[in-house]
C-alpha cells in the first residue's frame, strides 16, 4: 500500500513537470515570433492584410461619429433662430404697447365706446349621454357661480358653444358641431360674413346664408360677429377653407382639449324699449307778480295850490 502512495505522488510530479515545460517553450516560441527577423519576414503578408483591415474599418467610425457632430452643429443653429425669434418677438411686443396706448388715447379723444370686456367663469366640462341634442356638454358651474342661459362657452382656441340651459351648480351647452347650432361669422380679414351651421362632423361646419358676394380668403380666421346679439364679436371659431367648390369652416374647438372651459357672458346691446330714457315732469311755472301801485306824484313836480283853486 505504501509502494502505491508513492507512485501516485510521482504521477501527479511527472504532470506538473509537463505542464511547466510546455508553459516555457511556448513562452519561448512568443519571444522569437517577436524578435526574429525571419519569422517577421514570413508574417509581413498577414500584417499588410490586418493594417488594410483596420484603414478600412476607420472611415465607418469615422462616420459614425458625424451625426453627433452634426446634432450639436443642429442644435447650436436652432438656438440662435430661437435668440432672433426672442429678439424679434420682442420687438412686437413693444410696438403692441405702444398702439395699444394710442389706442386708447384716440378712443378718449373721440369719445368712443369701446368693446367692453367681459367676466366669465371657468368650469370642467364632461360628455352626457341622453340629453336633448345630439353634441352637449355638462359644466360643473350653474347658477349659483353666475353662469346665465346665452353665455358663450370658449377653450383656449376659441368657441365651443353656447349655454342653453342652467341649474343650481351645472349648465348644459349646446356644441357648434350639433345640427341645431347656428353662430354668426365673419372673415377676420376678408369681412365676408355668414352663418356657421354644425351637423358635418367634429371638425368641419357648414357655412350658409352668405349675403355677400365676394369670397373667403383660404386660411383666414373665421371670427363671431356679433350680429343679433348671441355671441360677443371677435371670438375665433375656426378657418375658412374650400372644399367641393364651397366654404366650408375648419373648427378651432378640435384643437384643443375640451375639458376646461370659459363661460362669458355674450355682451347684449340693450334695445331702447329695454332702457327707456325715463321722462321728467315739467317744472311748475311760478305765480305771477303781484301787482305794484302807481307810482305817487312828488311834491317838487305838483302844481303850485292857488286861491282861485281853493274857492
Amino acid at each position: 500500500m505504501a509502494a502505491l502512495g508513492r507512485d501516485r505522488k510521482a504521477g501527479r510530479r511527472q504532470v506538473i513537470r509537463t505542464i511547466v515545460v510546455v508553459a516555457m517553450v511556448i513562452a519561448l516560441a512568443f519571444v522569437l515570433f517577436q524578435t526574429s527577423p525571419l519569422i517577421r519576414q514570413s508574417t509581413s503578408s498577414l500584417r499588410a492584410g490586418m493594417d488594410d483591415i483596420v484603414v478600412q474599418a476607420a472611415p465607418t467610425e469615422q462616420s459614425l461619429k458625424i451625426p453627433f457632430v452634426t446634432s450639436d452643429e443642429e442644435l447650436l443653429r436652432r438656438i440662435d433662430e430661437l435668440e432672433t425669434q426672442n429678439r424679434q418677438l420682442a420687438i412686437w411686443r413693444d410696438t403692441a404697447t405702444s398702439m395699444v396706448e394710442r389706442l386708447q388715447r384716440y378712443e378718449e379723444l373721440l369719445n368712443l365706446v369701446g368693446e367692453p370686456i367681459p367676466n366669465g367663469v371657468s368650469a370642467r366640462v364632461v360628455t352626457e349621454t341622453g340629453g336633448p341634442f345630439a353634441e352637449t356638454r355638462l359644466a360643473n358651474a350653474g347658477a349659483l357661480q353666475g353662469v346665465e342661459i346665452g353665455f358663450v362657452a370658449v377653450n383656449t382656441q376659441g368657441v365651443i358653444g353656447r349655454v342653453f340651459q342652467v341649474g343650481q351648480r351645472s349648465s348644459r351647452i349646446l356644441l357648434v358641431t350639433d345640427f341645431n347650432s347656428r353662430v354668426p361669422i365673419m372673415g377676420e380679414i376678408s369681412g365676408v360674413r355668414a352663418i356657421l351651421a354644425g351637423g358635418r362632423g367634429t371638425d368641419i361646419a357648414q357655412l350658409v346664408d352668405n349675403p355677400e358676394t365676394d369670397d373667403f380668403i383660404a386660411g383666414e380666421n373665421l371670427v363671431t360677429s356679433g350680429e343679433g346679439n348671441a355671441f360677443p364679436r371677435g371670438l375665433r371659431v375656426g378657418r375658412a377653407v374650400r372644399s367641393n367648390d364651397e366654404w366650408v369652416a375648419r373648427l378651432s374647438m378640435g384643437e384643443a382639449p375640451l375639458d376646461f372651459v370659459r363661460l362669458m357672458p355674450t355682451g347684449h346691446i340693450p334695445t331702447p324699449e329695454e332702457e327707456p330714457v325715463p321722462v321728467t315732469e315739467p317744472e311748475a311755472e311760478a305765480p305771477e307778480a303781484a301787482a305794484t301801485p302807481a307810482p305817487q306824484a312828488s311834491a317838487t313836480n305838483a302844481e303850485p295850490v292857488t286861491q282861485e283853486a281853493l274857492q
